[in-house]
């Protein structure tokens, strides 16, 4: 016969029971799908990226830059559409990409071929050096930017240059038979695009070695101008705060590497 006495006793041990169940519980490790601290450790984070790199001038700069933003990872052509609606989103409008040249707002559901449209243009023109949109070269998110139909055909392959008649449909950006100039609020981001494709592809891994030079119409050759032109566009126009929201997003989700002329455009005088 079960008396009170006994009935009280055992209700005290389960509770103590409960109460140690519990204590076993919020001690256990995080459950399986909390982000792994050593998949977090094997890239360095933003403010430890250059760390190798600090100090070095000239050439040993440039070799110790490539070596650094070469450690990526890539995307394939046709996911580059979804990754420039994040680096590119508007940020008064999450629903839109800012053009480039243009400089406008416009839905990120309007991608394609069709007038008024935008579509991937690569700021180092495809063509200079043959690499089309073979993943590398030809997908490298830190070079690609969406454009306008119509004016990025105006652009066409066409190297980098003060002067020219004025675009249509680009207010501020010019262009004549062998170059193109865009709007004054994005030429140091074109320039420090150039020169990023320049520092990490060197020949070395199977395509070509990117330089520029100080010529306006390179064609085919791999090589895009001009450079002194550049070199003013990256003092005139410092990083802004879009194109540096741009080098994150493409660091932390995409491609894990950064364009080292946005965090230091100082290091486009000592390459150069």
């Amino acid at each position: 016969m079960t008396t009170p006495h006994h009935r009280v006793r055992r209700t005290a041990l389960a509770l103590a029971a409960a109460a140690g169940l519990l204590l076993t519980t919020q001690s256990l490790p995080a459950a399986a799908d909390t982000p792994c601290p050593a998949t977090a450790a094997a890239r360095p984070a933003a403010a430890d990226y250059y760390a190798g790199v600090e100090g070095k001038t000239g050439a040993a700069l440039k070799s110790a830059l490539h070596t650094l933003i070469s450690d990526q990872d890539t995307v394939t052509y046709s996911q580059v559409w979804d990754a420039l609606k994040k680096t590119d989103e508007d940020p008064a409008n999450p629903d839109n990409v800012v053009e480039l040249y243009t400089g406008k707002s416009i839905a990120k559901s309007r991608q394609g071929g069709a007038q008024g449209d935008w579509n991937r243009e690569h700021v180092w023109a495809k063509s200079h050096g043959d690499f089309g949109t073979a993943t590398g070269p030809g997908t490298d998110l830190h070079h690609l930017r969406p454009e306008d139909v119509a004016v990025n055909g105006a652009r066409g392959n066409k190297d980098f240059d003060n002067g020219g008649g004025a675009v249509g449909g680009a207010p501020g950006n010019y262009t004549d038979g062998d170059s193109f100039e865009p709007r004054d609020a994005v030429k140091g981001d074109v320039a420090r695009m150039i020169l990023y494709m320049a520092v990490r592809y060197d020949g070395g891994d199977g395509f070509p070695d990117l330089e520029p030079n100080d010529t306006a119409g390179n064609g085919s050759a791999p090589a895009i101008g001009r450079l002194t032109v550049l070199k003013q566009w990256n003092e005139s126009d410092p990083p802004s705060s879009f194109e540096k929201h741009r080098n994150d997003v493409i660091f932390d989700s995409y491609q894990h590497n950064r364009n080292p002329f946005i965090d230091h455009p100082e290091w486009v005088e000592s390459v150069w």
